[in-house]
């Protein structure tokens, strides 16, 4: 399961411009400038003596090794950027940039990647008037933040839009299909074009006889975050990465172990495009259905390769969290939210094992009239 190139992969190991993060000579004068972005000495030098503009950089050695650079510019209405950088005598590096206007706004801009591998980043602008906004993350030395990065409604929504519109399989889960894949799943008794119907909140509370004070909007990177090495859920913390992996595998382990014969009592939560958050297209559908204790089955089709695999999971009635996994693969874990499956766009993230974990985005399909 998703071991195709180019889908959840990710590329080597991060590097910055002055060579292994971890190790190395120390970087010089001009590769810090080089860095930054700065013009030569020569050309520094010229600007300063325009008379218009007021020149300041320079770059530092601390006591125990570490190194720091940096430049400002002013200019003749006293605005001001600025950029700078820093190496720790340890191997961890921070870099931030900003300006300062003279009306009184300002802005700053930076990340760190600390010598353990721990990575901060983030964005703050102040308005004149006093306006603030900010926005940033924290990730661990094994990218445990990479399935917490905060995704707009707005950015979803197009991704979402794009999917659909280049989706053209609207043959699937038909009884045309059925037939040619014998050991797909299928509820028996449905009629044809069942799966891909839509669930509601409120129809999923009746069925399952499940009705909470509230339904739970699992939206990764807003009310479920990474911080101080844990993962917090509505500001509550539910564990480290590790413990909040370990209970997305054992919610699917216990779909996989329950029995649930498809000739019983299943409602369709309908079909999904899964693809990887900010794309467009969608070369993998996930087609879902829920019976009343819970458990989750489906199938899984690539429509690249016309592979298609059982998905099994289950639902966390308390938590109303849901996952599940592919196959025989055992490893890669599916979670969403129950109340996400109810929705247009549904945010979902993709553990691959405990090292790696990406957010992802299931698009809901909607079969035409006439496919």
């Amino acid at each position: 399961m998703f071991d195709r190139s180019g889908v959840g992969g990710l590329g080597g190991g991060v590097r910055d411009s002055f060579g292994d993060r971890f190790g190395g000579a120390a970087p010089t004068r001009s590769s810090l400038n080089s860095f930054l972005g700065l013009p030569s000495d020569e050309g520094l030098h010229s600007l300063s003596g325009s008379g218009a503009f007021d020149v300041n950089r320079g770059v530092v050695e601390g006591p125990r090794g570490g190194y720091a650079a940096g430049a400002t510019v002013t200019g003749p209405r006293g605005n001001e950027v600025g950029r700078g950088v820093a190496v720790g005598p340890y191997g961890g590096v921070a870099a931030g940039r900003g300006f300062e206007s003279a009306g009184g706004a300002a802005g700053i801009q930076g990340g760190a990647i600390g010598p353990g591998g721990r990575v901060a980043g983030g964005t703050a602008v102040r308005g004149p008037e006093g306006g603030a906004a900010a926005r940033g993350f924290v990730a661990g030395p094994r990218g445990a933040a990479a399935g917490f990065a905060r995704v707009t409604p707005s950015g979803r929504y197009m991704a979402a839009a794009g999917v659909r519109t280049s989706f053209n399989h609207w043959g699937l889960y038909g009884a045309d299909w059925y037939r040619r894949y014998p050991g797909a799943w299928f509820a028996a008794g449905w009629a044809t074009g069942y799966a891909w119907r839509a669930a509601t909140w409120d129809s999923l509370g009746y069925y399952m006889n499940y009705y909470p004070s509230y339904p739970l909007y699992y939206d990764y990177g807003n009310n479920v975050t990474y911080q101080d090495e844990g993962v917090y859920v509505d500001g509550q913390n539910v564990g480290t990465p590790d413990q909040y992996y370990d209970q997305a595998a054992q919610l699917a382990t216990t779909g996989t172990q329950t029995e649930a014969p498809a000739d019983g009592d299943w409602l369709p939560l309908g079909v999904f495009g899964l693809t990887k958050s900010g794309e467009q297209k969608a070369d993998v559908t996930v087609q879902l259905a829920v019976n009343k204790q819970g458990i989750l089955r489906g199938n899984y089709t690539d429509v690249v390769t016309n592979q298609t695999q059982v998905v099994h999971g289950s639902v966390d009635k308390t938590t109303q969290r849901v996952a599940f996994t592919v196959g025989d693969n055992s490893t890669n874990v599916v979670e969403t939210g129950l109340y996400n499956l109810t929705k247009d766009e549904a945010p979902a993230l993709i553990h691959f094992g405990k090292d790696r974990t990406e957010q992802w985005l299931l698009v809901r399909l909607k079969q035409p009239t006439n496919p």
